[in-house]
């Protein structure tokens, strides 16, 4: 104990974090106890499968089976999970949710490090962070995404300490603290690729050839080298055509003969592109994804029996509508970061009453039926013979529905509301919603002025390279991907900090004019220590 005290004492950044954070600890901690006491099973979903799987195979028939689309850090993250009684199931939202708690800290760290008045913004950004519906809800699900926004956040953190450092030594050191969970964060999804351009800028801005040396240089070519490995080509392909696909061009040889049988679905989209981010999760989104399921269209059928191909026509059709009119596939990722940037646009019904046994029913059916199926082994149920009756078994899932527990969870993503909005939408039939329509709310201009004035000397190195990387982590989600709030969500944390940036930059310079001195009015890299 005194060792941990003669630490602190040694380190009062850390010592600040680690008291200033105790109210947003304690909030995040209570809510997702609560949540886990009427929710105790995390909840599987469609994408949990393929998760899941490389465990699933292991523990089931001993193969070492990783596939692409999922790779790396997650799959292999599930197998220690399951080796625990009761199911990765039972554990991931104990897990997950401690972890996320946890992760409250590099936050409070951010706040402490580079904000001059880091008293007033500590608590309020914390607290905000550890009850954010989105966060606490992936939590409680086996997905990867938890685990990368999570290290996201903790690259964030390591970044600050690291150039924060004026001793050469000491910042050698410092500098695996944004690199490991950096990697982590490249290694769990494919998406995280895009934050590379930004962390290139990043690394100019802080001179980082005069801050590191072979090894650490040669640690980031390697991860470089790693990341397109990351992610399965055929997914990529499909995620890109669906994005852009209202840009296919009917006028040009290329594929022509596939192009004919779809220019009933491409003209239509192509006259309402204000509106595509509401469409494409419908007919384009399914069709792409199955065009073997489907009778009207021979060609396109043929495709599903036909991968190498499909992939190949796929991005073709891409990569010329794209190159043909680049504006507009800018406009279309734009629609879907409005479309994604909203919380109030994150389904709460994930919190509601029942909402886990309806989801899970379906799995359920499939697990009877099927011996092999991953389900029975996520819920330590038998491997071999039926299982329970459904009826029986979903009191598991939600063993006490309409507590006072579940309500007090249930006010407290309720109070989130709109009030974090970034944009507002016109009340007018979704179908109607053109991105024209949709202004910026006060919080998103402020937010830009916070983003814009962060390249102030006094936050450049730390929040202004990261305002550049978040932009272009979200710029590059959306313009290759679907609208999806999910993928938005790792953002949240940096710039919940940088909404803090031009009063935090205000009070400094009133600070000045009245002719006090802010107890941290260093650059943030002049501090030392921590």
């Amino acid at each position: 104990m005194q060792s941990l005290h003669r630490f602190l004492d040694r380190h009062p950044i850390i010592s600040d974090t680690l008291r200033w954070v105790l109210p947003a600890i304690v909030f995040g901690a209570v809510l997702r106890i609560l949540f886990m006491s009427y929710v105790p099973y995390a909840l599987w979903g469609a994408d949990s499968r393929s998760y899941f799987s490389f465990a699933h195979k292991l523990f089931n028939n001993g193969w070492i089976s990783l596939g692409q689309k999922r790779r790396y850090l997650y799959p292999i993250l599930l197998v220690p999970v399951t080796m625990l009684p009761g199911g990765p199931l039972r554990w991931l939202p104990l897990i997950q949710h401690t972890f996320g708690v946890l992760t409250l800290i590099p936050l409070a760290y951010v706040v402490r490090k580079t904000l001059v008045f880091w008293r007033f913004w500590i608590m309020p950004i914390t607290v905000l962070y550890a009850g954010l519906p989105i966060v606490v809800s992936l939590e409680h699900q086996i997905l990867g995404t938890t685990v990368f926004f999570a290290t996201f956040l903790w690259s964030f953190a390591g970044w600050i300490a690291w150039v924060s450092q004026t001793q050469l030594e000491r910042s050698r050191r410092m500098f695996w603290l944004f690199f490991v969970p950096f990697a982590l964060f490249i290694l769990t999804k494919p998406s995280g690729r895009f934050s590379w351009p930004g962390i290139f800028v990043g690394l100019v801005i802080v001179t980082a050839w005069r801050l590191l040396n072979w090894k650490q240089i040669a640690a980031l070519l390697i991860l470089l080298i790693v990341t397109p490995t990351v992610g399965s080509k055929k997914q990529g392909a499909w995620l890109l055509y669906t994005a852009s696909f209202p840009l296919t061009r009917l006028e040009t040889p290329l594929h022509a003969e596939y192009k004919a049988e779809i220019r009933d679905l491409v003209e239509p989209v192509r006259r309402n592109l204000g509106s595509y981010y509401v469409l494409e999760l419908k007919e384009p989104f399914h069709f792409l994804a199955e065009p073997g399921e489907q009778e009207a269209r021979p060609l396109w059928k043929a495709l599903g029996d036909n991968e190498k191909l499909r992939n190949k026509i796929y991005m073709d059709l891409a990569i010329e509508g794209i190159t043909g009119r680049p504006d507009l596939f800018f406009y279309l990722g734009l629609e879907r970061i409005v479309a994604s940037a909203n919380i109030s646009a994150f389904d709460e019904e994930h919190f509601k009453d029942g909402y886990f046994i309806e989801n899970t029913a379906e799995y359920y059916a499939e697990a009877e039926q099927d011996e092999d199926s991953p389900l029975r082994l996520a819920f330590a149920l038998s491997k071999n013979g039926p299982l329970p009756p459904y009826e029986a078994f979903q009191r598991k899932l939600e063993p006490a529905p309409g507590s006072w527990r579940a309500r007090a969870v249930q006010a407290s993503v309720e109070a989130y509301g709109t009030k974090l909005d970034l944009f507002h939408f016109p009340k007018t039939s979704k179908q109607d919603r053109s991105i024209s329509l949709v202004r910026p709310t006060l919080l998103c201009w402020w937010l830009a002025a916070g983003m814009l004035l962060s390249i102030h000397p006094r936050y450049r190195r730390t929040l202004g390279v990261w305002a550049m990387i978040v932009t272009g982590q979200i710029v590059g989600v959306f313009a290759f991907s679907l609208v999806n709030t999910h993928y938005f969500a790792p953002a949240w944390p940096i710039l919940l900090v940088l909404l803090a940036v031009p009063a935090d930059l205000i009070c400094s310079v009133l600070s000045r004019c009245a002719g006090h001195s802010a107890d941290n009015a260093l650059y943030p890299h002049a501090e030392m220590g921590e």
